[in-house]
């Protein structure tokens, strides 16, 4: 379960991320937020320096002070545009509609300039609609100069933009198709082919809804050459310097409101003839305004989720997850700010959003995996770990998630002595009785010194040290557990805690070593547990206590750890079934500080006869052994030194014998 729960956790994050990408390239592709996307677009533009041959004619208010008030007698207009054409002017877009008539002196005059010029473009305002990407537009509502006028100019081209939802106008139509499928062109393109620098319309790029992006050269007034119509009114012909210029004549007074914001506005509307003149230094340039693929973006929509979601799978800190995963999203910025200055439009809106929403339904997702971890360890490891331990695990699941390891650790068998002929002249229920009181007791001395309880076998029971966290003092930990195992089953025989015909004794074997610790088992069956010799040698050890006679025996590499604070006896030398190499085991009589000096006493006299014994100095043994038992008589250690020590004095032992008793039974 365990094992699952640490592979879900790796993939079901990253699936969850990609998800929330994969509905972000959805929203993007249809457009959700795109009036958003465009008002971050517009943060974008920088100033470039416009094409120098358009020039904007403007009627402004000083014009205005000057002519007198709008509209203007159109032999005013005829004036101006004959002063345009004698400067020298390669095309004219006079921006103003005349659509209805004047006397006739006042439009002949105007017809008159216009056919003369031969120049001349003139604006229609058309009812434009779209639908699959055409333009259309109805001639009925169509509003132009009236006949006589219209009919004499150069060209003529609709001059009305839509705008877009936020009231920006950031695209046009290159073209507009009426019922009878004729093309009408944007003012500004009619102006691009008149001057010759008309691009192809197929290879003006457009979006899925059939317009242009306008590039805007600079904000409000500040990107072309502007003339006053006053001045023109005012100076020579030869002085206007409009001199192969293209010029577009339109109204830039406030109060004519030929105005609308644009991208680059900041606040301030742009003039109509400015717009007009955007649109023609765009088509001129080349300058386009393009989005990149939406498969691009799209895919990198759910890469982002998707990335954010491994980290959660990897990074456990929320803080570290959003620092990192923020990362991305910041090249992403810095890409769209490069891209838009070469042409290219990234949306910033849809990453935004997806990093959002990822962010919260995987911090929603690791609270969901983090619950789930906590009940799979509970239910794990609350039956063989205290309380204190399982919160510890909890607070870092990692721990135990993480698979088996090697690990210098510390375990303990303990088995009651005798319980099979016990359990022979006990009913069955107060058999279990009997069991469940003892291990109830053995299992809380373990836990209080933070043991893991791996299992009981019958009477037997297992536990171990310095896993899942680190414990220095673990073999410490054990042999004290082992201690207080032997004194508190001394103490529940002498307070009746058991029936009158049952006295319990214990067995414990401590041994430290190399061992692996991990979740092994099956996704049916598994237990958290330890493996190795060195397990199979605490084993071995616990078996020993019956033979010596007594309740504690540990191995040689865990009395090295315990230093002074026990008091230990060396017991023997012995090969253990299954093991080549001899180990020592000494019998631990206590911790030093509640142990009494007698005992102490004892415990070195002992040690000194046992290396004696090695050393085949068994008449020494055989006498002090002999000076031992009567204050000792049933240490069974004392009895079999003895018994050995008279056997080698009549029969000595080989000249390599190292003392080692080799042990034919587990």
């Amino acid at each position: 379960m365990l094992k699952l729960i640490k592979i879900r956790s790796t993939w079901v994050p990253v699936l969850l991320g990609g998800v929330v990408g994969l509905l972000g390239a959805i929203g993007l592709l249809a457009g959700v937020f795109s009036s958003s996307s465009d008002r971050v677009s517009d943060r974008f533009f920088l100033d470039r320096e416009a094409d120098p041959s358009i020039v904007i004619v403007a009627v402004d208010d000083a014009s205005l002070a000057k002519v007198g008030r709008w509209p203007w007698p159109r032999e005013t207009h005829a004036d101006l545009i004959q002063r345009l054409t004698v400067g020298g002017a390669q095309v004219i877009g006079y921006d103003v509609n005349f659509p209805e008539p004047s006397s006739a002196d006042q439009d002949g005059a105007l017809v008159d300039a216009i056919r003369v010029s031969g120049k001349v473009v003139l604006p229609i305002e058309l009812a434009l609609s779209v639908a699959d990407g055409e333009w259309k537009f109805e001639p009925a509502k169509t509003v132009q100069s009236i006949t006589a006028i219209q009919s004499v100019g150069r060209a003529s081209g609709f001059t009305n933009l839509p705008l877009d939802v936020d009231g920006i106008a950031r695209r046009l139509p290159v073209q507009a198709q009426s019922p009878d499928r004729s093309l009408i062109s944007s003012f500004a393109y009619e102006l691009a082919r008149l001057a010759g620098r008309a691009p192809a319309r197929e290879q003006v790029p457009l979006d899925r809804n059939g317009v242009m992006r306008v590039h805007y050269p600079a904000s409000p007034t500040k990107a072309f050459r502007t003339i006053s119509a006053a001045d023109v009114f005012q100076i020579s012909s030869e002085a206007l310097a409009v001199k192969n210029a293209i010029v577009l004549v339109g109204a830039t007074a406030r109060d004519l409101h030929d105005e609308q914001l644009v991208p680059t506005s900041h606040g301030m509307p742009m003039s109509g003839v400015e717009i007009h003149a955007s649109i023609l230094d765009t088509l001129m340039s080349r300058q386009w305004l393009r989005p990149v693929p939406w498969w691009t973006q799209s895919l990198f929509l759910v890469l982002l989720g998707a990335f954010l979601g491994m980290l959660f799978s990897w990074i456990r800190r929320r803080k570290r997850v959003l620092v990192i995963g923020l990362l991305p999203w910041i090249v992403w910025l810095v890409v769209a700010f490069i891209f838009f200055d070469r042409g290219w439009i990234l949306d910033v809106i849809w990453p935004t959003i997806v990093l959002i929403f990822a962010f919260a339904i995987l911090l929603f997702e690791r609270w969901i995996a983090t619950e789930r971890e906590r009940r799979a360890i509970r239910q794990t490891f609350g039956r063989y770990l205290s309380p204190i331990v399982v919160d510890k695990i909890l607070q870092n699941p990692e721990q135990v998630l993480s698979g088996g390891e090697r690990r210098r650790m510390s375990v303990l068998f303990s088995d009651l002595r005798g319980f099979t002929s016990l359990s022979e002249g006990l009913a069955p229920e107060k058999l279990v009785e009997v069991l469940n009181t003892y291990l109830e007791s053995m299992t809380r001395i373990v836990f209080d010194e933070r043991g893991v309880l791996d299992k009981y076998i019958g009477d037997a029971m297992m536990a171990f040290w310095n896993a899942p966290f680190d414990q220095p003092d673990h073999a410490a930990r054990a042999v004290r557990a082992a201690i207080r195992m032997r004194d508190r089953l001394e103490s529940m025989n002498r307070e009746g805690m058991f029936p009158p015909e049952v006295e319990l004794k214990v067995g414990v074997g401590v041994n430290t070593g190399d061992m692996v610790v991990g979740n092994i088992g099956s996704d049916i069956r598994y237990d958290y547990t330890v493996i190795g010799d060195s397990v199979n040698l605490a084993s071995r050890a616990e078996g020993l206590c019956k033979e010596y006679g007594v309740p504690i025996i540990v191995t040689h590499s865990t009395r090295e750890e315990l230093g002074d604070g026990f008091v230990c006896r060396l017991l023997d030398q012995v090969a253990v079934k299954g093991k080549r190499e001899p180990i020592r085991i000494y019998e631990v009589m206590g911790e030093a500080s509640h142990t009494k000096e007698s005992t102490k006493h004892f415990a070195q006299q002992c040690n000194a006869v046992v290396e004696r014994y090695f050393k085949q100095d068994f008449a020494f043994v055989i006498e002090e052994v002999q000076r031992l038992l009567p204050s000792h008589p049933d240490d069974q250690p004392l009895k079999i030194l003895l018994e050995r020590s008279r056997a080698y004095l009549l029969v000595p032992p080989p000249t390599d014998w190292t003392g080692v008793w080799v042990m034919t039974k587990k």
